[in-house]
């Protein structure tokens, strides 16, 4: 039921948590309704938002002398029109700023793109780590799965697959992205729906075999799915090439009780 190409993966702190990219969410410093124009609502309240900082992350790349890939001219124009021309655009984001969008988002940025992995230990990795680095461990993580065979006929969402050129830890963690469309935020973009949320609405919920599925798990595991995930390779250090990921895989060690062990310089 789990094969490789059949079923992305995303893994997340708590089972509570919707699939919501960081673009749509409603609350906090970096969510549309809390700094964009009160007399800009709904949907293009949502577009001038994320072209804005998609826009930021261009002109801080241009400062640092970072090429970005897929980086046009076409785009740049793309963005600047929809800065005076927000009511022209229906179907946001345009196809041609994908490649930015991911590198963008794979860096931290918020976009509408949700990251998701084809390992599933890689997502176990990811919830595993976060509950670790959180105050309180309680509750349940989640480990969703997403079969990518019908999401051809689901609309509002779009998958998206990315060079591993783009990033180093895209390629190290084995990502790819959904893309929610402008389509997907029911009631203007002033409430984020979520992807799950979306399925209440999918022709397809009543199959045997549905879109989406979450697995839980108690997040008093959480070390012992890091350390299982350890035993298959998946680590700060591999997931995230550099010292980077070595600083990480520390961390997650310390958060896991485990650097008071002895552990042989050579393994």
């Amino acid at each position: 039921m789990w094969g490789r190409g059949r079923y992305i993966f995303r893994g997340q702190p708590c089972s509570s948590f919707g699939l919501a990219p960081a673009a749509l969410r409603t609350v906090g410093p970096m969510a549309a309704t809390s700094v964009m124009p009160s007399n800009l609502i709904g949907s293009e309240r949502q577009v001038l938002f994320e072209v804005q900082v998609l826009r930021a992350f261009i002109k801080a790349c241009d400062a640092a002398g970072i090429q970005i890939p897929g980086d046009s001219e076409i785009l740049r124009d793309k963005i600047q029109s929809l800065i005076w021309e927000l009511g022209s655009e229906e179907d946001w984001p345009p196809k041609v700023g994908y490649p930015v969008l991911a590198t963008a988002q794979h860096h931290g940025v918020p976009t509408c793109l949700l990251d998701w992995t084809r390992r599933s230990y890689v997502a176990c990795y990811f919830a595993a780590s976060a509950v670790l680095h959180t105050p309180a461990k309680s509750g349940r993580l989640a480990i969703w799965a997403f079969n990518t065979e019908k999401l051809s006929d689901w609309g509002p969402v779009e998958f998206l697959e990315m060079p591993g050129a783009t990033s180093a830890n895209l390629a190290a963690q084995d990502g790819v992205f959904t893309v929610s469309t402008l389509k997907a935020t029911m009631g203007g973009g002033l409430e984020s729906t979520t992807v799950e949320r979306l399925l209440e609405y999918d022709e397809h919920q009543d199959d045997p075999e549905p879109l989406l599925w979450k697995l839980t798990l108690p997040a008093s595991e959480a070390a012992a799915l890091l350390a299982l995930c350890a035993d298959f390779g998946v680590k700060g250090s591999t997931l995230f090439p550099g010292y980077e990921g070595v600083a990480r895989e520390i961390r997650d060690k310390a958060f896991a009780g485990e650097l008071g062990r002895t552990f042989p310089l050579r393994n």
